[in-house]
């Protein structure tokens, strides 16, 4: 069985696409389209993550794409599957969280991780990344109940790891404070 905690929600069904059963995944805040284009999806069913073999997927705009899944053909049985949830397995990131350089999927990933920093400890939980603000993308971190916000720059990330979900990194001083 796939373990939910094994793997990353990065999007949702959200419509039915014409009449042989394709559907349109739009990926979460965080996430593109590219986060959708894999071999399988993992969709939520009834609460498990049930995978499913794509024929075919192609980019209809930057956070979106169309899916054709084996199995699901028609437009009725389709309609079965909007609003599921899309994950995709956190080992099919592995690669992209041991890069240098943070992308924009693999940051997308780091949500649900635990956020410590080399000096101060352990700071919260990462609830979302905030991409409002155009270039300068946020981590929001549940700290105590508190929201905190950590930019998102390489030079601030000592270490991530997807195996014990944990974001090790080295804030400048003072920004701690400055969240409190």
């Amino acid at each position: 069985m796939i373990e939910k905690g094994d793997c990353i929600k990065v999007g949702q069904l959200t419509k039915p696409h014409g009449v042989n059963g394709e559907l349109v995944a739009r990926a979460d805040s965080g996430f593109d389209a590219d986060s959708l284009m894999y071999e399988y999806m993992l969709i939520e069913i009834d609460g498990g993550l049930v995978p499913f073999y794509v024929e075919d997927v192609r980019q209809k705009n930057d956070n979106e794409v169309i899916v054709k899944m084996q199995y699901i053909d028609g437009q009725e049985e389709s309609r079965r599957f909007v609003g599921c949830a899309v994950y995709i397995s956190r080992d099919w990131c592995d690669d992209e969280a041991g890069s240098d350089e943070l992308s924009e999927e693999s940051i997308g990933m780091l949500k649900g991780f635990k956020a410590i920093d080399a000096v101060f400890g352990e700071l919260g939980m990462i609830e979302d990344v905030d991409d409002s603000v155009g270039a300068n993308p946020l981590f929001v971190v549940d700290r105590n109940g508190e929201e905190m916000l950590i930019p998102i720059a390489d030079e601030m990330i000592a270490n991530i790891d997807t195996k014990t979900k944990t974001v090790m990194f080295r804030l400048p001083e003072g920004l701690v404070d400055l969240n409190d």
